[in-house]
């Protein structure tokens, strides 16, 4: 070995002593500090904010109840509820830009109140949402939820950073220690048996030029800053146990049920923008939970945790050649995990970090949020209505949030302004919504029923 190589090897070796000193180091001062990192699939959901695109991931459910609701009874329900779990109990700091858990106390001061009258709730859910977002000092800082009474006493609004749950996880855990359950749960609202496996194979793959459009529209303009997106409700005409019921006729779970109405809706609005003022754009993917599998027809699990990517075709097909497609579609074995590692990767590499976000969110996502299919209520006031905020991802231009409660089933489409047309959305959704329901209910023979 040369004098020059031997020269470079010492270098390197030096190089990786003082990495594993400095790595080791750090990890015993952040052990010394109480500090936990941040798991990488809940790190996903942190990292998606802030700079360089100014957005915050946090999310908002409006409970409606039919009488004015004791304010001890609701404090002594939340302190159930934030006692029951380790999540309620702590905030997120910074080191070297990556997130790391400390604890924190609630305080029933801050972390709940009763709105003062005239005080305007959804100033303060904003300034709730933006105290939620920010890292927070050293031994410092609330957990990351606020919840708030209207002064009428019959609006609770509850407000936590995705970090902390997803919206699945916290509504289960709301009907559990917040409410008095009215009747026995039935499978909406529950999660799958962790032993069911995915694998990685498509059958109908994304075009093989989908990446180098991508990258070169990877200039689009950014939409909104912060929360300010629109979010429309629309109630479904058909009941959840309904709709459940078409889906196993045709082999559809909830969640693809609803995944098939969001990729109709999507695919009908871009068409009606080819030929217009965008000709030729490049479609992105439209990312949504995944459940074909075998055993997601009997227990819907309404699972958000992993996520497959839709493959978009143009023209318009036919309603039973987009089934088609869905219906032999198979899980990717993509999830937040994965994500959450490539954030992390590209957080320490600065100069990748802006191309890396532009390059990997989707336009559109499908959740199924499920809430309760039952009665629900605190003491005697019941619960009547509710209605969510959920959080939109850097560079997403839309998501189609469903929820059921009490056998209703609510569409939450959220849209961001500078880049959505709403009206032009909405209208593509009932065209959609109008074909997949006919399409369900007529058992997929639209022989004699053309749309």
């Amino acid at each position: 070995m040369s004098r020059k190589n031997r020269i470079l090897l010492g270098i390197l070796l030096c190089a990786v002593v003082v990495t594993s000193i400095y790595r080791h180091w750090s990890e015993v001062s952040i052990a010394e500090m109480g500090l936990q990192e941040v798991a990488n699939a809940d790190a996903q959901f942190w990292l998606m904010q802030g700079a360089p695109n100014h957005r915050l991931i946090p999310c908002t459910v409006y409970y409606q109840f039919d009488t004015p609701l004791n304010e001890s009874l609701g404090r002594a329900r939340l302190n159930d509820l934030a006692s029951s779990y380790a999540m309620f109990h702590r905030n997120v700091v910074e080191l070297d830009g990556l997130p790391y858990w400390q604890t924190a106390d609630v305080d029933w001061g801050e972390n709940f109140r009763v709105l003062a009258p005239g005080e305007d709730i959804e100033l303060v859910r904003k300034r709730a949402e933006i105290e939620v977002s920010k890292a927070a000092e050293l031994r410092d800082g609330l957990p990351l939820f606020r919840a708030y009474l209207s002064s009428d006493r019959k609006q609770l609004v509850f407000v936590w950073h995705h970090v902390i749950s997803d919206l699945e996880g916290m509504f289960n855990k709301h009907a559990k220690h917040l409410f008095q359950e009215g009747g026995e749960r039935t499978q909406f609202g529950y999660q799958i048996d962790k032993g069911t496996s995915a694998d990685s194979n498509e059958k109908f793959s994304v075009s093989k030029t989908r990446l180098l459009d991508i990258l070169k529209d990877s200039e689009r303009p950014i939409g909104f800053t912060e929360v300010s997106y629109d979010v429309s409700k629309i109630v479904l005409p058909i009941e959840d146990k309904s709709l459940y019921a078409l889906g196993q006729q045709a082999a559809l779970p909830m969640s693809d049920i609803f995944s098939f109405i969001a990729l109709r809706t999507v695919t009908r609005y871009e068409e009606s923008l080819l030929g217009g003022d965008r000709p030729g754009r490049p479609i992105r993917p439209m990312s949504s939970p995944i459940s074909l599998r075998s055993s997601s027809l009997d227990m819907d699990e309404g699972n958000n945790r992993a996520q497959r990517q839709f493959p978009f075709r143009f023209p318009l097909e036919s309603v039973p050649d987009m089934y088609q497609r869905i219906i032999n579609l198979e899980p990717t074995a993509g999830s937040y995990d994965t994500n959450g590692k490539l954030m992390k990767l590209a957080r320490k590499l600065s100069i990748i970090e802006p191309f890396t976000r532009r390059i990997g969110m989707p336009d559109y996502i499908s959740n199924y949020f499920p809430l309760a299919d039952i009665p629900l209520a605190i003491a005697d006031s019941k619960l009547v209505a509710h209605r969510l905020r959920v959080p939109m991802v850097p560079y997403e231009r839309t998501k189609f949030a469903w929820s059921n409660y009490n056998g209703e089933v609510q569409l939450y489409l959220h849209t961001d302004p500078l880049l959505i047309d709403k009206d032009r959305m909405l209208e593509a959704y009932h065209q959609a919504f109008r074909e997949v329901l006919h399409f369900l209910v007529e058992g997929g023979d639209l022989s004699h029923h053309p749309i």
